[in-house]
């Protein structure tokens, strides 16, 4: 029997169009149903009132389903503060390029009785676990849904990055950087990087390097039980200074006697779906397939 819903956690990107109306309407047809709203700690400057400001590890933690309104950014920052404890997380569209977010204000808003009832399907999604420091050593270590990357901080210098998958040497990467996805980041940095698109049920890593200065380098997929090993090259010194971002809102600085060890995260994102056209219907309508030429 579904678990229902008591307490729900909101993150909204208040400066997105209509967001501030759309969001004091979920609240209150939330309240109505007799549901605890926790807003989360970034929307406590806002002009809303009408729910429980909550820290981040406490509204993650504390609610029985987290609802982001806004776009990707959005749902990913909502997806690591749940992940924790499994929390269902169900994305809005509140317009843009997006994936993650799909369902529509107007579908969400007109669901709250069979989201509260715990009547929906979920996705599990692979999430990466990125782990900076020296060797045998760990300095930092982030949770990301969609990516990490490995780039030059700055503009005008190549990074040469050292691979290994497990203890296989893979190569060297001349380049702006590199980017290890997961199948639900695949759509993001990787997409523009000209990285393959892959379904977000596979579980693997793809490796897709950012403006690389060779001939021979193409994307790599490898699977999601790989450890990956990423490091400055010795032969580039003085190394440049290189920055790890993970799902573009995370980051370090890594030093040239660092490494930044990627593998799979215990923890998923568990993404609320109400139906709809899925991962192929929102290729096809966010890339125009089949569109008339």
């Amino acid at each position: 029997m579904p678990h229902p819903i008591r307490r729900v956690g909101l993150l909204t990107a208040l400066h997105k169009p209509l967001a501030q109306e759309r969001t004091v309407a979920l609240v209150h047809a939330l309240q109505a149903a007799g549901v605890q709203v926790l807003l989360h700690e970034r929307m406590g400057g806002s002009e809303l009132r009408d729910g429980d400001i909550c820290s981040d590890a406490e509204w993650g933690q504390t609610s029985d389903l987290v609802i982001a309104m806004g776009g990707d950014g959005t749902l990913l920052a909502a997806a690591r503060a749940a992940a924790l404890t499994g929390t269902p997380v169900l994305g809005v569209d509140l317009g843009g390029f997006g994936f993650l977010a799909e369902q529509e204000f107007d579908r969400v808003l007109d669901a709250v009785p069979r989201l509260l009832q715990g009547d929906f399907e979920m996705e599990e999604r692979l999430m990466l676990r990125a782990r900076v420091g020296a060797e045998n050593t760990v300095r930092q270590e982030f949770l990301g849904l969609n990516d990490a990357v490995i780039g030059k901080h700055e503009p005008v210098r190549l990074v040469q990055l050292d691979v290994w998958v497990n203890d296989s040497f893979v190569t060297e990467y001349p380049a702006d950087g590199l980017i290890v996805a997961t199948p639900t980041g695949s759509t993001a940095y990787n997409l523009s990087a000209g990285g393959p698109l892959v379904d977000p049920q596979v579980d693997c890593f793809i490796l897709t390097a950012i403006c690389a200065h060779t001939l021979y380098t193409r994307p790599l997929v490898v699977p999601a039980t790989a450890t990956l090993r990423l490091a400055l090259s010795p032969r580039a010194r003085p190394a440049p200074p290189v920055r790890l971002t993970v799902d573009g809102q995370l980051d370090t600085m890594v030093g040239s006697e660092e490494q930044v060890v990627i593998t799979a995260a215990e923890h998923r994102a568990k993404l609320v779906r109400l139906g709809g056209s899925g991962f192929y219907g929102r290729l096809r309508e966010k890339l125009h397939w089949g569109a008339q030429r």
